[in-house]
Formats: C-alpha cells, structure tokens, sequence
C-alpha cells in the first residue's frame, strides 16, 4: 500500500542522512584537529565577511561568503572529502541540490509565498508527502497537541468532523484532498512551532508550512472550491502565530484570501443559502476569523482593511461547543450562556471588540478632518462593549491565577490586550495635539499593555506557568507590545512641554520603559523592529536622566509631572458636550515645529511603502529627543 511504501522511503532516507550526518561529523573533528595546510589541490576555503580581520572592501555586507586566501587543495586532502560527502547526499536524496547559508534563509523566509503568488514551482502531490509527511505517530502527536491548545486551535476547524476526514486520510493519503492537506500540513507546523516541548523547537523549522505552501498552490487555492477559504485562512493564522515578524506577503495573501471569500459568499449571512447547519455555523466561524485577522494584520502593516464593514451581514457564531453539534444536525440547539467558558467564547469576544476596532481604525485613517465628539464616541462605545463581556475574560494578575488553566489565563490576555489597543490606537494621535484626556487614556491603555507583558513574559520561557502558550509571543502580541512602549514614549515626552499635562507618573512609566527594553534586546534577534524601539526607549531614559541609573529616580518628582488644576478637573466628566473644546486644548509647546521648507513627509523619508507605526508620533519622537532618520527608519 500507498502508505507503507511512504514509511520504507522515509526509513531509507533518514538511515542515508544519519550516516551521512555521521560521516561529515567525523571528517569536521579530523580538520579541527589537523593544521589545514595542503601545497596542491583544487579547494577555495570561505569565510563570513564579518569574521575577517581587515575588511578592505566596506561594500561587502556581513555575513556574506568571501573567499579566503586561495589554497589549493588536492583530491586526497581531508578537506575533498566534504565535497565528496556532499555530492553523495545530493545522489542518495533527490532534490537536496548543495545550498549556501544564505539560499537556506531566503528558502525557509519566501519559499511559502513563493509558491502561493505562483513565483515558484510546486512538486507534485506525491513528493510532497514522501518530502514532508512524517510518521503517523508525529502526525498524531501534533494533531492531538494542536486540538489540546485552546488558544490557537481554529474555531472553523470541528473536532469531530475532522476527525472523520483525518482517518480517511490515512486509508489512502494519495486520494485525499489537496486543500484538507495543506490544512494537516499547517496544524503540524502550528503544534510542532508553538505547542510541543523540547530541545528539537530551539531552532524555527517551517517545513510543515512550506508543504501547506505547495498544498495550497497545486490545489489552486484561488478557485472557489472546497476547503479553499479555509487552508488559506489556517496558513495565514499559522504564519501570525509562529513568527514575530509580519511579512507584507501576508498582506497580499490575505487580500486574495478576502476576494475569495466574498466570491463565496462568506460576507453574507448564510441562512439565505441551501446549506445544512453544520455547514452555515462554519461558515460563520471562518468569516468571524476572518474579519479578526484582515483588521489585525492591516493594521500591523499600517493599510487599509481589505473588507468594507457596511458591505456584510454575517452573525457572529453561537457559544456552542463542538459537542453541542455535527454535520448530521438538523437545527442548532440554543446558544450557551456567556458565563459559561467553551473553546468558541475567545472568538465571540474579540469579534465583538473587533468590529468598534474597525470604527477606531476608519477614524484615525481618514484623510477628513475628525471632530472630538467622534474620538468620545468610540471611546464609549469601546467601554461599553468591554464592559459587556464575560467577567471569565477580564484580566487578573499572574500571582491570582495559579489555580487557573495557562489557556484561560492567555486568553484574558488577549482580550485585555485588544481593549486596550483599541483604546490607545484611538486616542494616540491626539496626544500631540495636547488634548489632556486623550493623554491620560493613551498612557494608562499603553501602560496596561506593557506591564501585562513585562510582569507575564518569564512565564512564557522553558518552566514557566505559561510555557506551553507561547503561541501568545506571537507578531501581532508583539506589535501590542512595542505599540505600547512607543506610546509611553511619547507621552512623556510630550507632556513634560505642555502646561496642559495629564496626571502621568514618570517615575512608574519610567520603570516599565527599563523593563522593556530589556524585553527588546532579548527578543532582537527575532523581531527587526525591537532595535528601532530600542533606540527610541534609550533616547527617553537618557533624556528623562534614568538611562542605566535607577538612582536619579529619587531625585525625580514622584508623583507626576505638572498638571494644570483645572484641565484635570476637566477628566473627571470627559464626555460632557460643553468640555470637548477643554479636551482639545493644544498648548505651543506641543505643537511640531518642522523646518520651514520641510514638511512631516520630506522628514519621515521618501519611500513610498507603508510600513507599521509610520505616523507623526515618530517624527514628533524623532524631533524631541534628536534621533536621526536611520535610528527611527526599520531597516528593508
């Protein structure tokens, strides 16, 4: 049988890489331990650029292969043995063709979106299962670890139903569906990167990805067919989950990703289409996610969603458990009450904060002129539908929750995060323009965001309480996190020039500026943004005297900075009608004051890409605490 023949071929080439593994190792140990010196030979050794000594040429970037000084190494040389081993491995394993370091990267980085936007080639269905699908027993593994994480774990994806269509699978991999593949495919990827335990998960591995990749492409993904929506939707959730780096690639995918939808009908509520009702709740289980992850991944990149809000109708899910009904039911039973915690109550709430983000996000990226009453507006209407949520969702601190599953304490951390950049996003912009309430609430929003991080993040690491939710280190976390740091920074900076400050404790947001950038430097390697931030937290320590030097802060005021009596008196009832023009009180020395003859833009730069967090708080940053282009600028 088909699968049987899968398990000898992959024996073959895991005893064939082992050996070959074995063999390079011992040839390494007999070059460290040699002199390297050979007179004859046809051998050209390499270095990385940025281990030479004396780098004549500046141009070469570091990292990149250089050559050494030529030595020429004959056929019996320790060192043509390497070649040898390497030809031999590309013999025994097809399609294994020698790779430099840097083709590795670019590999593991694009090959995904490669295949997906038809750049690159995909293999045929078989060399994809014989490349890629391990043993059952780790497909298992990953299946029953991803099932088990409730917070990352797809709300379209039914238990039971899959569970049918998994078993199928296995009778003859060959016959089932390209699409459901790339789904298997991508469940694995999320388990094996974010869920499992061990040393193996040191090092990213995105094999299972790219093999949902190739599903994807040779399933042609693009026509509306079965399971279309759905793969494409899980790739993209899977990418947001294991990397902290958002890629455009994922914006262009999911605007394709959002066409389709529409094209299939996703946008509208589905009780007007012959469908079962197995069929129309997972649909609105999919479209739900969709709408989540269009706004979060649009507004990491800094566009516009992809999906026009007045244009669909589709009801959120019901709170029902996968239990509560399959493929066979032939109505929904009653939606369980809110107090009651199923695996879908996450998703019913951040659906319901999603939809005023949207509100938030159309506001602040208008080209208009937007009036104070509509910032009011959204503020309440933000409050209110948090207050409205399940008190089973609402945050409590780490030392609260120990009897508490680590699922159910990350997924308060998510909804507690999404409020509170709602509420920051909103009234960010406004904290140039000394408008005091809009001050106040974006630094305790963004002060709320970072301590919740900074006082969580060591239980994220190996023997923390929290240790199996890593998936919550996550892009989009992150760019919550770094979201709120770059706010504080700017609200210290522009409330200590205005007459008109809030009540900002700079002693507090000072702390939690230290903790956080070295929250930066540990996760720098991972994340390009995290030094951007870095230098601009550095800039405002040294700028408020508290770089390196916990000391000064004695000599600080330690309970806030000044606060005019009667604008603070105006925050007690900021929703008053006849007090919006007291909010929007813009003191001179908030005021930007760009050069004559340049404009935000000329200082922001000339590329013409959005890009997250561009906006006037980095030029105001950028003037107040005299950073230059390149230190705020992320590197392409």
């Amino acid at each position: 049988r088909f699968a049987n023949g899968l398990e000898r071929e992959r024996e073959r080439r895991l005893q064939a890489e082992a050996r070959l593994e074995h063999l390079e190792r011992l040839v390494q140990q007999l070059a460290q331990h040699g002199d390297g010196s050979a007179p004859h030979g046809n051998t050209v050794s390499y270095q990385m650029a940025d281990q030479q000594v004396n780098r004549d040429d500046s141009s070469i970037e570091p990292g990149v292969l250089v050559p050494k000084e030529p030595v020429f190494n004959g056929s019996t040389h320790w060192s043509a043995m390497l070649q040898d081993i390497e030809g031999l491995r590309s013999a025994i394993i097809p399609n294994e063709a020698t790779t430099t370091d840097s083709d590795i990267f670019e590999y593991k980085e694009n090959t995904g979106a490669s295949l997906i936007l038809g750049s690159a080639v995909p293999l045929q269905f078989q060399e994809v299962l014989v490349q890629y699908l391990p043993s059952r027993q780790e497909v298992d593994r990953l299946t029953a670890a991803y099932f088990r994480g409730r917070g990352v774990s797809a709300p379209f994806i039914h238990a039971s139903y899959f569970q049918k269509l998994y078993q199928d699978f296995w009778k003859d991999p060959l016959r089932a569906p390209v699409l459901w593949t790339s789904i298997l495919f991508s469940i694995c990827h999320i388990a094996k990167s974010t869920l499992t335990l061990g040393k193996e998960n040191v090092y990213r591995d995105d094999r299972y990805s790219v093999a949902s990749a190739h599903c994807l492409a040779l399933g042609e993904y693009f026509r509306p067919k079965r399971f279309s929506v759905e793969s494409l939707l899980l790739f993209v959730q899977a990418k947001c989950l294991t990397s902290l780096g958002m890629s455009p690639d994922s914006g262009l995918i999911f605007g394709l990703l959002i066409r389709l939808a529409t094209i299939m009908g996703y946008h509208r509520d589905p009780d007007i289409f012959q469908l079962s009702a197995f069929e129309r709740e997972m649909r609105r289980r999919t479209w739900s996610l969709c709408i989540q992850l269009d706004l979060l991944i649009s507004f990491q990149l800094g566009l516009p969603s992809n999906i026009q809000f007045p244009t669909w109708n589709t009801r959120p899910p019901r709170n029902l458990q996968d239990s509560d009904f399959d493929e066979d039911t032939k109505e929904l039973p009653p939606a369980r009450p809110d107090s009651e915690s199923t695996d879908i109550l996450f998703y019913i709430a951040k659906h319901r904060l999603m939809t005023v983000f949207e509100k938030i996000l159309r506001h602040n990226m208008s080209t208009g002129t937007n009036e104070s009453a509509d910032v009011d507006e959204l503020d309440t209407e933000i409050r209110d539908t948090y207050s409205a949520l399940p008190e089973i969702l609402r945050p409590r601190p780490i030392a609260d929750s120990v009897v508490d599953s680590p699922s159910l304490i990350v997924t308060r951390l998510c909804v507690s995060f999404v409020y509170q950049k709602c509420l920051c996003v909103l009234h960010r912009p406004y904290v140039t323009r000394g408008r005091v309430y809009s001050t106040q609430v974006c630094c305790d929003a963004a002060s709320s965001i970072v301590r919740h991080l900074n006082d969580t993040y060591q239980e994220f690491l190996p023997g923390g309480q929290l240790e199996t939710e890593r998936w919550f280190m996550s892009n989009i976390t992150w760019h919550d996190y770094l979201l709120g740091v770059i706010a504080l920074c700017l609200v210290l900076c522009a409330s200590s020039k205005s007459i008109a400050a809030s009540n900002i404790k700079t002693v507090e947001t000072l702390q939690l500026l230290r903790r956080a950038r070295d929250v930066c430097v540990e996760q720098s390697m991972r994340s390009k943004d995290s030094g951007r931030v870095q230098k601009v937290i550095n800039a405002t320590l040294l700028h408020f005297g508290s770089l390196g030097n916990q000391n000064n802060e004695d000599a600080m005021n330690e309970s806030s900075l000044s606060t005019n009596s009667f604008e603070f008196s105006l925050i007690q009832s900021p929703f008053a009608g006849d007090q919006a023009s007291a909010h929007d009180v813009m003191p001179p020395y908030c005021l930007q004051d760009f050069p004559p003859d340049q404009t935000e833009v000329d200082w922001m730069g000339s590329e013409l890409m959005a890009r997250p967090m561009d906006d006037t708080s980095w030029a105001y940053l950028g003037q107040f605490l005299n950073l230059s282009d390149d230190d705020l600028m992320p590197s392409s």
